[in-house]
This record gives C-alpha cells, structure tokens and sequence, in this order.
C-alpha cells in the first residue's frame, strides 16, 4: 500500500503562537497562558499541559508555562500570554482591570484581521455576510461586533443561502469569510455575486493556510483511492473533509489511528492521510505508518 501525507501539519498561526510563547518563556517565564475556545483534546494549550514530547522537542520553553483555562482565576501580579485564538476586547479589559499583566497577545493574524474587518464596516454602517458554519466561533464572534453596533450578520454555509440575503435592501453588505472555511465555497459565493452584480463589497480574510491546506488535500483525495482525515473537531477539519469528499467519496474521518479499519482498503491501491489545522504533522505521519503496518 502507498501512502500519500499531507504537507500541512499544524497552521501558520499555532506556529506563530507556539514560537513566540517559547521565545518569551526563554525572557520572562513563568507565566500562564490562556485563550479562548480552549475545550477540544486537539486544543493547542492541551499540548503545553500534557508536555507533550513532540512539541517540546520543538519549543522546550513550553515546559516552563502554566495553561490557564479559566482566566477568572487570574488577579492582580499574575502573568499571561495569549495563545492563537486570542481573547476579546471585553475578557482584555477585564483582565487588565485586575492587575493582570498581559504579556504578549499572539492571536492568529488573519483571525485579528477578520475581527478587524467586520468592526470596522459595522462602524462604516455595513452589515455582515460571512461565508463559514453557524457555531464557528469566527462566525459567532462577527455577528457578536455586528450585533454591538446595531447591525445585521448573515452566516453563508452554501452558495444557496445567497438568495436569503437582502441584496439592495437597507444597509450595504460586506461579504467575508470564516479563516478557516471552506474556500472552494468562498470562491463559488463570490463568483455568483460577481455574475450577478450584486451591490456587496467583497473582503477576502481566508487565510492563506486554508487555502495551500484544502487545495493539497484535494489534489491527493483525487490521486488517491481512499482518504483518511484526522479529524482534530474543528471547523478547519471539516472544511478539509468538505473539499476531499468533492474529490473521492471514500474519505473516512478518525479522531485515532485505532480507529482505522482494514476493511477500508479492500481493493485500494493507494491511500492519503490528511488533517485539520490543529494536528501536527508528525501525527500525520504517525498514522501514515499505521497505514502502512495494517496493510502490509
């Protein structure tokens, strides 16, 4: 059995966390690091706390620092740094009312940029379409700015969903995209809304990551018979599948290796193992090994 791996491990913007929370631990640890949607077992924070030795391998810092999941608890002289979800303004103020000493904020780039973007049109009298699923927390967080300021956000799951928006209607619209969406559907909107010329301005804020990540993802679901997508139970994850399912109807979702079945590859040549924003690749490697022992 030949197996294909994807070249995307973690995104740009854990990356980008993870480096500078190992620089600053080399200045100024310890300290506590937190943000925000830090549930999942794939969350980046969970990895810090279980010391995991693959990511410590990397950042050895990282084993100087305290995960802090209910940043109620932090007072005055406590010390955080904030990981790649960031944190809103309400929860920074708060914090800083306390006396907590926010080090450093390494929020994703492109999710501050999105942030931004809609705050910033809300401000300018816009309301908001924005391409991505209902309870993604880029979503929820862009009809919440919108809802401060007493305009309207309307999440796009499909190209569908373009006929419930009232186009003409009121205020302008600004159409953006969910960071880790899924860009074939970004794209399909957009093109649809061009042909039509519809009056609504268009803002592109999908991250570059989303759209190397599901483009290579798709690119090996059509070389491939079967696809295995780690699925880390993000969004990020379910954008991938979206796309490779476009690609190869046999694309099967695991949370662990132990989850692979050997029956999958009956009649299969060839296989790829692919997986969301939040799972490193070594673990994709891991699994592709995996493959290759089941199927030998």
């Amino acid at each position: 059995m030949e197996v294909l791996t994807a070249s995307f491990g973690f995104c740009i913007g854990i990356e980008r966390a993870y480096r500078g929370m190992n620089e600053r631990a080399l200045q100024d640890a310890p300290f506590s690091v937190a943000h925000q949607n830090s549930k999942g077992e794939f969350d980046t924070l969970r990895r810090i706390e279980q010391r995991d030795t693959e990511l410590l391998n990397r950042y050895p810092a990282l084993d100087r620092l305290q995960v802090a999941y209910e940043i109620d608890t932090l007072d005055r002289g406590d010390r955080l740094v904030l990981g790649f979800h960031g944190l809103p303004n309400t929860a920074k103020d708060a914090l800083a009312a306390r006396g907590v000493d926010l080090l450093d904020d390494l929020i994703c780039p492109f999710i501050s940029k999105l942030d931004r973007v809609v705050e910033r049109h809300v401000e300018q009298g816009f309301d908001i379409a924005i391409v991505g699923t209902q309870n993604n927390h880029h979503c929820v967080t862009a009809k919440a700015i919108a809802a401060q300021h007493g305009r309207r956000c309307f999440v796009i799951e499909q190209v569908a969903d373009l006929d419930k928006l009232p186009l003409g209607e009121g205020a302008p619209l600004a159409l953006v995209g969910q960071v880790t969406g899924n860009t074939e559907t970004f794209k399909a909107v957009i093109e649809r809304l061009q042909d039509s010329k519809a009056p609504v301005k268009i803002i592109k804020t999908m991250c570059s990551d989303s759209h190397g990540r599901q483009k290579d993802a798709a690119a090996l679901a059509r070389e491939a018979d079967l696809v295995i997508l780690y699925d880390d139970g993000g969004d990020g994850s379910h954008s991938v599948f979206e796309v490779c399912s476009r690609a190869n109807p046999r694309v099967h979702r695991v949370r662990s290796k132990q989850e692979i079945r050997a029956e999958w590859f009956e009649g299969a040549r060839k296989a790829a193992v692919v997986g969301g924003i939040l799972v490193p690749a070594w673990l994709i490697q891991d699994m592709a090994q995996h493959v290759r022992a089941l199927c030998a």
